[in-house]
């Protein structure tokens, strides 16, 4: 009893205080997590299924997984479209996947039919002027998605795709719509107008859509994300381990959820992300060239 009479040191007031801190800080993010959970209910934003995506941290800000039958933008600069185009195919591995096993349990003769989705991507793709040039077919495969699930709308101008997204929203037997916007600069004011109709397009129908480009000054999406590729030490260390896209992820807007930043690489074989450990990286490290999902454009001369 003699030692509880003892003061206790100053390292070990500060210890108990940061320890203390934490627990505080726990408690509160609990809470505030519990709270949006909570206003999401109310809005009516929990009834729609929703994806995991296989992290929890990241599932944890988006409320539980991707919302399905809403419309996500996925952004990034135009050098990294690559990494943009190849988180969208990561999903849409994903949501394929989902559709599949959705479809098996619902159907009582699921025994009798193929184990896979047969419902077509709507892809409509940036001009072939820009930087990023067309879809290709093989680097579509390596990335994980069967070119023949897709089914490419060729509409050179950004703003006539935009225009017709809520049409294609509402067409029936879809599995996902991905718009490209290249570098279209409109107001504010164009961006909501076109996210509101599309986000009642899709809640109708139940298809999820997915807008890639730059980023854009407007709320009104179901999540936003911005995405950087990012460098692969795994395969630094040892050339032979195979080839995985690695992407920097920043959730900066997220309905019923919060932000959120984290490092993940795709693996096409198994179909899912993984998380990556980011302590002791380098920020001049070299970044490797992401997955080709397209090929550079080939500019004709029209006669």
């Amino acid at each position: 009893m003699c030692g509880m009479s003892q003061p206790i040191s100053s390292v070990k007031t500060a210890g108990l205080r940061i320890y203390n801190q934490q627990i505080y800080n726990r408690k509160k993010e609990s809470e505030l997590t519990r709270l949006r959970h909570k206003l999401a209910l109310v809005g009516g934003h929990d009834r729609r299924a929703r994806l995991p995506l296989g992290i929890d941290s990241l599932d944890r800000a988006l409320a539980g997984g991707l919302a399905l039958g809403r419309v996500h933008l996925l952004s990034g600069a135009m050098q990294a479209h690559g990494a943009v185009s190849g988180f969208a195919i990561a999903l849409l591995c994903m949501l394929k996947n989902y559709l599949s096993v959705k479809k098996l349990t619902n159907n009582i003769h699921s025994i009798h039919y193929p184990n896979k989705d047969t419902s077509p991507i709507i892809w409509c793709p940036a001009s072939q002027r820009s930087g990023a040039g067309m879809l290709y077919g093989h680097g579509l495969a390596a990335a994980g998605l069967d070119p023949a699930d897709l089914l490419i709308v060729d509409t050179p101008s950004p703003s006539r795709r935009l225009t017709a997204l809520d049409d294609i929203l509402r067409t029936e037997g879809l599995a996902a719509v991905v718009i490209e916007c290249d570098g279209l600069q409109k107001s504010a004011d164009y961006w909501m107008r076109i996210t509101r109709r599309a986000q009642l397009a899709a809640e109708q129908s139940g298809t999820t859509a997915f807008l890639l480009g730059a980023p854009i000054a407007a709320s009104g999406f179901e999540t936003a994300w911005q995405i950087k590729p990012a460098p692969n030490f795994a395969m630094q260390s040892n050339p032979a381990l195979v080839l995985h896209s690695v992407w920097d992820l920043t959730l900066y807007r997220a309905r019923g959820g919060r932000p959120h930043i984290c490092r993940v690489s795709w693996h096409a074989d198994s179909t899912s992300l993984q998380a990556i450990d980011q302590t002791d990286i380098s920020s001049d490290t070299p970044v490797k060239a992401d997955l080709d999902i397209h090929v550079p454009a080939t500019h004709t001369l029209a006669i």
